[in-house]
């Protein structure tokens, strides 16, 4: 999982359930449009890319694909929603990592999320990056960690209120970056620009374009391998911390009890909608890492992250 992948797979589906280069057999799923909800609300990163992919999937399925975006509760508003649809293949939801943790940190659904949903699989993942004011000393993670722990609770870290990340990378890295919480990510990194704080921490699309004007210098991404829109930036596992916080992903879930031939129909959809060359293009330049998996792929990484979130729930509390 987690890599670019050939939708060799996907088109065999596609075939086997009488589908061609997206065009629509007499009778196939689907006959009209489908509906997308979108935990998030408008012009956020999460719903830029989720337009940008839905565009993709109706050329895929030969229908359009209505965005309904259903902000709230920390996206539980529009798991909820999506679960308890009906089970016909006409609406499906672009669930995002917030699956595995919500069920532990809260706020907690009221659906299971492992039982309830049905994975159709991965569209892309966004990486956590800690970037600094271009004065602090410190030019990877590896220097950040040298100097927090030089200096225990002085070096500051803005977030939008992303207390279980910094608590994590203070532990794993063993150091005490103070936490300064705002309430978005904008504010967090006008702050570190400004050198009210040292560093900040945030997805790579909010602080890419400082990044890129020299604004911020980006020390280390909180991911297993480096990005490809910050390919010179290494990562915390580089520097030495195995158990950073982990990339945030977006992937495609429908209510469970769709029939298997329309989830394998959407699965091929789905793989060669975020497969995509434009798309990915597109995507890079924004700091969006796209990928694809099968649903089984899916399902597997669910159901991991949501007993690791388990356990570092115990382990912070």
């Amino acid at each position: 999982m987690n890599r670019r992948r050939d939708v060799v797979v996907g088109a065999a589906a596609a075939v086997a359930l009488g589908w061609s280069g997206g065009a629509r057999s007499q009778g196939a799923y689907p006959t009209r449009a489908v509906k997308l909800i979108v935990p998030y609300p408008p012009g956020g990163s999460t719903d830029i890319l989720a337009r940008a992919f839905s565009e993709q999937l109706a050329k895929q399925l030969g229908q359009p694909v209505v965005i309904d975006n259903r902000p709230g509760a920390q996206t539980n508003i529009g798991t909820e929603a999506a679960a308890r649809s009906t089970p016909d293949g006409y609406t499906v939801y672009f669930g995002t990592s917030g699956l595995a943790s919500n069920p532990h940190f809260g706020p907690a659904p009221s659906i299971d999320v492992l039982k309830d949903l049905a994975p159709i699989g991965m569209i892309a993942s966004m990486s956590f990056v800690v970037a600094a004011n271009p004065a602090l000393p410190a030019t990877d993670g590896a220097s950040l960690i040298a100097l927090a722990r030089s200096r225990p609770g002085k070096v500051t870290i803005a977030s939008a209120s992303l207390e279980t990340q910094v608590l994590t990378l203070n532990k794993r890295a063993r150091v005490e970056l103070m936490h300064v919480p705002y309430k978005g990510g904008a504010q967090a990194a006008a702050d570190t620009m400004a050198g009210h704080t040292d560093t900040v921490i945030a997805l790579v699309p909010v602080l890419l374009p400082h990044i890129q004007t020299g604004r911020l210098k980006a020390l280390a991404l909180c991911s297993p391998k480096r990005s490809a829109s910050l390919p010179k930036v290494p990562t915390f596992k580089e520097a030495g911390v195995a158990d950073a916080p982990a990339p945030s992903w977006f992937a495609m879930f429908a209510p469970a009890g769709v029939p298997e031939p329309i989830l394998a129909r959407l699965a091929a959809a789905t793989q060669a909608a975020a497969a995509t060359p434009e798309l990915v293009a597109k995507m890079t330049a924004q700091g969006i890492d796209m990928q694809t998996s099968t649903p089984a792929e899916l399902g597997e990484t669910l159901k991991r992250e949501y007993a690791e979130q388990a356990a570092l729930f115990k382990e912070l509390k």
